[in-house]
């Protein structure tokens, strides 16, 4: 019996944020895609790092609490997405994602802001 092959996708969910401000996306997942197995995150200005957190749902199951620090799931140009990505195994099929993201920068002018790009990896089965 032969396996199933897996085909590994990106989903990119992209949102701009202000300083100080907290921003709120609600979403679904790609419908192709068969499951969520890790995300990342890149911030546009790595200067608003410091400060910055996170919470994340996928079909109203925590997966990354409360005030949990952007700088751990960040990825930079000199790192793998391996070394960087949280692992998860959730499925995806038009699955309910809820991101929170608060700005607690200090590092930015007034009226900066910035783009969050946070990535699901994902399979889907060929």
């Amino acid at each position: 019996m032969e396996k199933s092959k897996k085909i590994k996708k990106l989903q990119v969910i992209k949102f701009e944020v202000a300083k100080g401000q907290t921003f709120e996306f609600n979403g679904n997942t790609k419908t192709e895609h068969d499951r969520v197995k890790g995300i990342f995150l890149r911030l546009s200005k790595s200067e608003a790092l410091q400060g910055a957190t996170l919470r994340v749902w996928i079909d109203d199951t925590e997966i990354i609490p409360d005030d949990t620090e952007v700088a751990l799931l960040h990825h930079s140009d000199d790192m793998g997405i391996e070394d960087v990505a949280f692992d998860v195994d959730e499925k995806a099929k038009n699955s309910n994602v809820r991101i929170i993201y608060k700005d607690n920068s200090d590092n930015l002018a007034v009226d900066d802001s910035y783009f969050v790009r946070v990535y699901l990896l994902t399979e889907q089965d060929k």
